[in-house]
């Protein structure tokens, strides 16, 4: 029988097929048992991610490197593998929650609940109490490959505040429906915004949901179309495009025996989100137009001018800003100049309750500082703690007493006047930028951390020409 007639009828793939399958089985501790499909949910008496293993049976993520090493290039420069060592992290948790948490009732439920999304397979070892970073091993810092593909459901009615269930061997779950090699088991679990709820979904000691992505995802009208989590933060470029996402193509494994198909779908392992530059640029866009009903007539010295800024989240399933609602915010800055001389651009006010949305509340003062002048829009979530005090801690935070961040696929238009000098000729320049921060000064100087750099989101210009004064007639 010929080479040919063999290839052709697919009998020289099985065999090399079966002879990686023996070889790589080989080397395994113990052969690969096919597993019940993963449901969402499981029961709490079908076990604890405590008593499912102990976390020396999770692989280290360079042992994907062999035949993974395009994803795993990609993971290990995400903030997913880096979120324990996260500067921002071990600040907050070593320098105040930890000690905190020796002495206040309630906190050493949080400090474990810290540990659970940023070091898992540690905290599946230690069961949260984590007291130093040498605890700690490099190998199982942050959220590790073997971590997520191990995942096979969650604890109670929905997802939310680490409750995953997560049972460590050598088959491993993901989105592929075609199981082609010995280790690859399809889990729905892992195409659907629940996955990521897991640990994007929390509320704290007193039960205020302070991490909210999930549910505002959930009330948008991209969950209504079935845009999931994944097809936003692990697509080729972060974000829809012309409301679809753009996947990258080719095989998900290199392997040197056996066979890797070619997948239409690649899912990145970037993870592009509030943290990454890239993400964050171009997420939202603005749009700037006169409001000539208004002033009824073209710009000229003296007069008033009314100038619409739209602000527009359509390209964002959840609101903006998102994640930790108790540090982020948005801010947006229209400057007008003619020449070399500026013109100041106040806001028109508007008042919610006791916070000027245009400019700075009355607990704003300590948060925002004199770096945030009035008439800059601010976008943020205030939250409150027991005594009545904004608080940046997400910890002792009672309720939310002001919110006016942007919904999903909310366009917000807001409306600067201002009067244009007597003296004023030639272009008038209109420039409108729209900032990401994601911490403010305040908490950087409290915790000794550098100061957040602002990234710029968006930007909007209009250039006008001044009408010319004609003079008077005799």
């Amino acid at each position: 029988m010929s080479f040919l007639f063999l290839c052709r009828k697919g009998i020289i793939h099985a065999l090399l097929a079966a002879l990686a399958g023996l070889f790589i089985s080989g080397c395994m501790p113990r052969p690969p048992v096919r597993v019940p499909e993963p449901a969402f949910t499981a029961p709490a008496e079908s076990g604890t991610p405590e008593k499912a293993a102990r976390s020396d049976e999770y692989w280290p993520s360079s042992v994907c490197l062999d035949c993974h090493d395009k994803i795993y290039r990609q993971h290990s420069e995400s903030m997913h593998a880096k979120s324990f060592e996260n500067p921002v992290f071990q600040a907050q948790y070593f320098n105040e929650v930890l000690p905190r948490s020796m002495k206040v009732e309630g906190l050493s439920g949080e400090a474990r609940g810290c540990i659970a999304c940023h070091a898992p397979v540690a905290y599946m070892k230690t069961k949260g109490y984590i007291f130093s970073r040498r605890q700690v091993k490099p190998e199982s810092s942050g959220v590790t490959c073997d971590f997520c593909h191990t995942i096979r459901g969650y604890k109670g009615p929905r997802p939310g505040n680490a409750n995953y269930i997560s049972i460590p061997g050598t088959q491993k779950l993901g989105p592929f429906k075609s199981e082609t090699n010995w280790h690859h088991v399809y889990s729905e679990l892992q195409t659907k915004s629940e996955f990521c709820a897991i640990c994007h979904e929390r509320a704290n000691r007193n039960g205020l949901e302070i991490m909210s992505t999930f549910t505002e995802w959930r009330n948008s009208i991209y969950a209504a179309k079935g845009v999931q989590c994944q097809d936003c933060h692990m697509n080729v470029r972060g974000f829809l495009t012309a409301g679809k996402p753009v996947y990258e193509s080719g095989k998900a494994a290199r392997m040197r025996l056996g066979y890797s198909p070619y997948r239409k779908r690649l899912y990145t392992h970037r993870f592009p989100g509030a943290h990454s530059r890239t993400q964050v640029e171009g997420a939202l866009t603005l749009d700037m137009k006169l409001d000539m009903k208004t002033q009824g007539h073209a710009p000229r010295p003296g007069s008033e001018i009314t100038v619409n800024i739209y602000v527009d989240n359509s390209k964002t399933g959840h609101r903006m800003p998102s994640g930790s609602a108790e540090l982020r915010l948005l801010y947006l800055d229209l400057s007008a100049a003619y020449g070399d001389r500026s013109i100041p651009v106040p806001a028109v006010t508007r008042t919610t309750g006791m916070y000027d949305v245009s400019g700075k509340g009355r607990f704003d003062a300590y948060i925002l500082g004199s770096g945030f002048p009035d008439g800059r829009r601010i976008y943020r979530a205030v939250c409150i703690d027991k005594r009545g005090r904004q608080t940046l801690s997400s910890y002792d935070a009672v309720r939310i007493e002001f919110d006016n961040r942007l919904n999903a696929a909310e366009i917000r238009k807001e409306t600067y006047r201002f009067r244009i000098p007597e003296d004023a000729a030639g272009i008038l320049s209109l420039r409108a930028k729209l900032y990401y921060l994601s911490y403010p000064a305040p908490f950087a100087a409290r915790l000794g951390l550098p100061a957040a750099e602002p990234v710029e989101i968006a930007s909007a210009t209009k250039d006008i020409v001044i009408e010319e004064q004609k003079p008077a007639l005799p």
